[in-house]
């Protein structure tokens, strides 16, 4: 089943020379010419850059901030992936412009920032759903428990239906009963900073937007404003930084293992 785009059609980009390409078909506009320039996603399944910039745009659009391979297959509309690709496979593989990974990453942290404030939207019909306690991970929804007629609960992370009779697990097989963050943080390579080793990804200590270092400065600003240090995660205060200059080596936090704001 191929997906069709609403929006205008993207300038050709080129991939980077170590992408893993194929000729497999784009699995959203079902393109297979021989030239063969789409990618492999971890997944296993192909893309090009134009689809992938597209497809993400338009989840982006639907207030998501997780991106899940929309993989169908041709033969069984009831085998799909569903696998979750990184941020940074995507902004890699879709080959995003600067003003792209600005957009996507604002987009990225308003539509979390909307999750971490203690809301999010139901599967069935959309509404904006709240959590009284920061740690519950079933919520019910209360108009749908009233159009079916029945209680509807579904899952704070996967978003799928609550089909267990517990409040831990929501007995979807594809929810990894985690944010799905902590498993970014706790994978990311390590890398040096200012001459420091420390994790490459690392989550802003305000909000818990992911935020990967790319240049050589140790400050960072976050969308939501707070500025803090990537090394060792203190931010700046009134009188300034408290871990010295952008290029002065400060001991390194240790790897992350919670998710700042939840």
């Amino acid at each position: 089943m191929c997906l069709q785009s609403g929006f205008d059609p993207l300038p050709e980009k080129e991939l980077d020379a170590l992408a893993d390409l194929t000729l497999e078909p784009d699995m959203i506009t079902c393109e297979d010419d021989r030239e063969g320039k789409r990618a492999k996603m971890a997944c296993g399944h192909a893309i090009s850059p134009e689809s992938l910039t597209m497809y993400c745009r338009s989840l982006l659009a639907a207030k998501k901030f997780i991106f899940l391979c929309p993989y169908v297959d041709p033969t069984d509309d009831t085998i799909r992936c569903n696998k979750e690709w990184s941020y940074i496979e995507v902004r890699r593989f879709a080959v995003l412009t600067d003003e792209e990974q600005k957009e996507f990453e604002t987009k990225i942290s308003e539509n979390y920032l909307k999750k971490a404030s203690g809301v999010q939207e139901c599967p069935g019909c959309q509404t904006l759903c709240e959590r009284v306690n920061p740690k519950d991970k079933r919520l019910i929804c209360r108009i749908c428990t009233k159009e079916k007629g029945r209680r509807f609960e579904f899952c704070w992370h996967c978003l799928h239906e609550w089909r267990d009779y517990g409040i831990t697990k929501c007995g979807n097989v594809q929810c990894s009963n985690e944010d799905h963050r902590l498993r970014i943080l706790r994978e990311a390579n390590e890398k040096y900073v200012v001459g420091v080793i420390t994790p490459s990804c690392r989550a802003c200590p305000r909000c818990g937007m992911l935020i990967e270092h790319i240049a050589e400065c140790k400050h960072m600003l976050c969308c939501c404003g707070v500025e803090f240090c990537f090394i060792c995660l203190k931010t700046k205060g009134d009188d300034g930084w408290q871990c010295g200059y952008f290029n002065t080596k400060c001991k390194s936090a240790a790897r992350q293992v919670d998710i700042p704001g939840m």
